[in-house]
């Protein structure tokens, strides 16, 4: 699996986010960015995870939790990643790939479901799915909804890790 660990310059900071009070937009962002890495390590479309990780990266920055909105992903691709292009360059992503993350980063909060023949499905999937396993939080979470077999295995991981992160808090 490619490397998909924080390095210094790409660590998740609160102050990415728009929110004034960004710490559970932030802590739900570590968790599904973890998701990422740990679906990956059952899926067997490596590239695909590490977009789909640094889409994680992203995914919530510009959302405002009282905001009810679907639109946040479109405005975190639009206004957060020209932010951190040049450092996910540095890091790996190749300059076409880019759009694959906005397309994800985008699609990930909408209710529609992208096409599997979309040649983004893959990393908008992986996202979705690791975004969704968060919902052991709010009580909701319908496995029925994943878009892969392996992301319903790891639904005890998720209540547990969301377990002791909110112990935390």
């Amino acid at each position: 699996m490619e490397n998909l660990e924080q390095t210094e310059d790409l660590k998740l900071k609160p102050e990415y986010f728009d929110c004034n009070s960004s710490l559970n937009v932030f802590s739900h962002t570590k968790r599904v960015m973890i998701f990422v890495k740990e679906l990956g390590k059952y899926l067997p479309y490596k590239r695909n995870v590490k977009l789909a990780y640094y889409s994680a990266f992203l995914h919530d920055m510009a959302k405002i939790p009282d905001e009810l909105t679907d639109k946040h992903g479109e405005i975190a691709a639009t206004k957060k990643l020209p932010l951190f292009e040049k450092l996910f360059l540095k890091n790996g992503i190749i300059e076409n790939e880019l759009d694959e993350i906005a397309f994800a980063v985008t699609n990930h909060s909408l209710p529609n479901e992208v096409e599997k023949n979309n040649p983004y499905y893959i990393t908008t999937a992986i996202l979705k799915d690791a975004d969704g396993l968060d919902r052991v939080r709010l009580g909701d979470l319908n496995p029925d909804y994943f878009r892969f077999k392996e992301t319903k295995s790891l639904i005890p991981f998720a209540t547990d890790l969301y377990n002791d992160d909110s112990g935390r808090m």
